[in-house]
């Protein structure tokens, strides 16, 4: 379980592992907001014991803002049921529903990776996020092609949305070899791009 470090700022943003908290550091320099801390609350199982150690440290009475973000997973009902069930035990607000506030000193909102599509919140992943952005770029006909070219080929993609991204990011000269995190901090993102305004949004309200 990762662990809390010293509160330095009045809003926090909780994030799912190393990769999600690169990627919102990033995100926060390029959205021009200087007054979150963004902290990693380790894995999806650690989130209700994190919370409970983040109480305790000194400074979180100066808290105005909380705000956590995970993965959707393979359900997003699920995801978000946990996220509630999390703030209940440590009696703070729980939003109605993700990307939305509630509450007050701090408030409270939870965001839900990778977002919303035409049919509402998705499953799945950062990854899938990332995908997103760049799947109507011309270089992922490509990406495609490979994918179908090992599957005819017999072999098993049992992640293939991390197959498929870290296939991009392996055709791109300045992202070759990087982490979702790390592709983050070497601009490989369209931070404008309207998958991401949902978070961006929640961020900026902060």
């Amino acid at each position: 379980m990762a662990q809390p470090i010293e509160i330095k700022y009045p809003k926090l943003l909780l994030v799912e592992g190393a990769d999600a908290l690169h990627f919102f550091i990033k995100a926060l320099e390029v959205f021009g907001v200087n007054d979150v801390q963004v902290l990693d609350f380790g894995g999806i199982s650690d989130l209700t014991k994190y919370l409970k150690a983040l109480l305790l440290y000194q400074n979180f009475d100066s808290v105005t803002s909380l705000v956590i973000a995970r993965d959707a997973e393979k359900n997003s009902d699920s995801a978000i049921s946990n996220v509630k069930k999390a703030l209940e035990q440590i009696s703070l607000s729980i939003p109605e529903k993700p990307f939305e506030f509630t509450g007050n000193n701090p408030k409270i909102a939870f965001m839900i990776f990778p977002g919303f599509d035409e049919a509402g919140l998705q499953s799945g992943t950062l990854e899938d996020l990332c995908l997103d952005i760049v799947k109507d770029c011309s270089s992922f006909d490509c990406v495609d092609a490979y994918i179908q070219c090992l599957q005819s080929n017999g072999y098993e993609i049992k992640q293939p949305h991390k197959t498929k991204l870290h296939t991009y990011l392996s055709g791109k000269n300045n992202f070759v070899g990087l982490k979702i995190g790390e592709a983050a901090k070497a601009g490989a993102w369209d931070w404008e791009h309207t998958k991401l305004k949902p978070f961006k949004d929640v961020i900026i309200a902060m």
